[in-house]
């Protein structure tokens, strides 16, 4: 305490942090945390004799004075904020101080993005009191670590209170020294090219002119060689020049800037080939060409007639050699030609008497007759005549053939009828006829003997591996008969059945082919109403037969359809119609067959 002596009196000064007592008389302590609010801001005030200090938050440290909260939190740096957010692209994502980045040109700090004091303010001196590059305590700020992108194209080297940039080759730094700029190596001297110098970003770029080219230094140019590196619109020769190229042409032509005019020499001599060539111009020449008849000499430039009789005439029945050309005779069935001079064929089928009734087909010096399928051209008849299928030779069909007028039908054992060419059908109580309309009768002439071995010989062709069928062993059936009288498969096959009258195994309806080559090659089904699954079509040895499933069936109508399918391989058809006419082999693999059952059971 002192003592300050006045007029007449004295008065005590307390030193600071102490108060006067109200008495007058001496010092007491001053509660600095109680008479000054605000004081250890992010921190608790705790007073002391003649002070106080601050107890500081976490993140925050007590200053040298004991009397200050120094924020030491670690955070990002951000030089851009946008309406109120900081931009993550402004940052080199190192940890810092909020004093080291507000005190070095930062915008804000910190995850709440929190903004800097802006310079010359009291916040900005409070936090910076050292000024710009020195953070709260006065240590200095390392620029290079807390600010991003300083020194680009460049390496930034901190200094005491700054930095300086160390540049890159082709950059220089300003006059600052804090940021690397183009050096315009273009400017400098001696030039790094010897032509055309281009600047760019911290390089150069060095060109030719036109006819030169850049050697692999990428600074001298040197003559470019247009001809051998083929950079001329030259038609024809070039010759390469220092700085371009020239160009000529051959003889022939005519010279027009790079181009080559041809002369056309057809033109400039009419009369260069003679009287019976023609001038054909040529790039650079020309060409004579003869007429017909006439050909060059050793010349190459006249024409002369070429005796066609002295060489290769294709006369076979005499050659006459006339100017340009030459004549032929004729062989029988040709005629000469009115205009051409030479044989032609004669169309003998112009004549309506050629063929008769067969049709007509020309033919190179002849022509030919043609009859239907199931018929013979006959030349002393002058017409076609019926094929007897059914004559000696392997006859198509298994149980018996007859002939008819161009074609033929085969017959079925007894007890089945026919159904379409090539299938025979059976079942319950078709001998007695109670199912079927009245069958179609043949003529009596039509109906075979039990006693026959059939063979037949179609179009010529034999049936190979056919064997002979008769009644001692080959036949299936006991009844020797043959049968060709045929049902009606268009309408449906109506049949009443007793239930109580059926096995699983008895034979509602029998079909078998008639024709010998679809034997084992033609299978039956249902093609349509048996989705329940009530019937069954069995296979055995060649025959097929229709017969209740193993499902149980309750009495009712119900209308199934029947189809055959031909199990022939592809291979084996193919062999076929190599073999036969397509006409007859339709015939020889019957029809398909398509059926429909009507069976009332009760």
């Amino acid at each position: 305490m002192l003592c300050k002596n006045l007029i007449g009196t004295f008065m005590c000064i307390c030193p600071p942090g102490m108060q006067r007592r109200p008495d007058g008389e001496g010092c007491t302590d001053e509660n600095e945390c109680r008479t000054k609010p605000g004081i250890c801001p992010n921190g608790r005030c705790i007073n002391t004799v003649g002070s106080y200090r601050c107890d500081c938050n976490e993140g925050f440290e007590v200053s040298p004075s004991g009397t200050e909260c120094i924020d030491t939190r670690q955070g990002f740096c951000f030089t851009e904020v946008l309406q109120t957010m900081c931009q993550m692209s402004s940052t080199n994502r190192n940890l810092v101080t909020k004093s080291e980045c507000c005190c070095n040109s930062g915008r804000s700090w910190g995850p709440q993005c929190e903004l800097c004091p802006l310079l010359g303010t009291a916040q900005y001196k409070k936090m910076c009191p050292h000024g710009p590059g020195y953070s709260t305590d006065g240590r200095d700020i390392d620029e290079c670590k807390v600010l991003p992108n300083l020194c680009k194209n460049g390496q930034c080297i901190n200094s005491i209170g700054s930095f300086r940039c160390h540049c890159r080759l082709g950059y220089t730094a300003d006059i600052t020294g804090t940021a690397c700029v183009d050096l315009d190596e273009c400017n400098q001297s001696p030039k790094p090219c010897n032509f055309i110098c281009k600047n760019t970003d911290g390089s150069y770029q060095c060109s030719c002119p036109r006819g030169y080219v850049l050697q692999e230094d990428g600074k001298i140019c040197k003559d470019l060689d247009e001809c051998s590196t083929k950079q001329h619109n030259c038609q024809f020769l070039c010759v390469n020049v220092i700085g371009g190229f020239n160009c000529k042409c051959p003889p022939g032509f005519t010279q027009h800037h790079s181009s080559c005019i041809d002369n056309n020499e057809c033109t400039a001599q009419p009369s260069l080939c003679g009287a019976k060539g023609q001038c054909l111009n040529t790039p650079g020449s020309y060409n004579c060409e003869c007429q017909k008849g006439f050909s060059l000499d050793s010349s190459g430039v006249n024409c002369e007639d070429v005796d066609e009789c002295d060489g290769n005439h294709r006369c076979q029945h005499g050659c006459q050699n006339v100017l340009g050309g030459y004549r032929c005779g004729c062989p029988q069935g040709y005629v000469q030609h009115y205009q051409w001079n030479q044989c032609v064929d004669e169309n003998e089928c112009s004549s309506p008497t050629a063929c008769g009734s067969a049709s007509c087909y020309n033919t190179l010096g002849s022509f030919k007759c043609v009859c239907p399928s199931g018929f013979d051209f006959d030349q002393a008849f002058g017409g076609c005549q019926d094929v007897d299928e059914c004559s000696a030779g392997g006859s198509p069909c298994s149980y018996g053939c007859s002939n008819t007028d161009g074609g033929y039908l085969c017959g079925c054992p007894g007890g089945y009828f026919r159904a379409g060419q090539g299938h025979c059908i059976s079942g319950l109580g078709f001998g007695k006829g109670s199912y079927l309309p009245a069958p179609q009768e043949e003529d009596e002439d039509n109906l075979l003997s039990p006693e026959t071995c059939y063979e037949c010989k179609i179009n010529g062709y034999p049936k190979r591996g056919r064997q002979r069928r008769s009644v001692n062993g080959t036949e299936r059936h006991k009844d020797h008969t043959v049968n060709l009288a045929s049902m009606d498969v268009e309408t449906p096959l109506s049949m009443m059945l007793n239930l109580s009258d059926l096995a699983h195994n008895e034979h509602i309806l029998e079909l078998l082919p008639a024709v010998e080559p679809l034997e084992n090659r033609v299978r039956y089904l249902i093609s349509h109403g048996n989705e329940d699954g009530y019937f069954r079509i069995h296979q055995k040895e060649g025959l097929s037969f229709l017969h209740l499933g193993r499902k149980k069936i309750v009495p009712g109508t119900y209308l199934l359809e029947i189809m055959s399918v031909p199990l022939y391989r592809k291979r084996e058809l193919q062999k076929l119609e190599a073999k036969n006419d397509l006409n007859y082999l339709a015939g020889e693999l019957g029809q398909a067959l398509r059926m429909k059952l009507q069976l009332q059971l009760y």
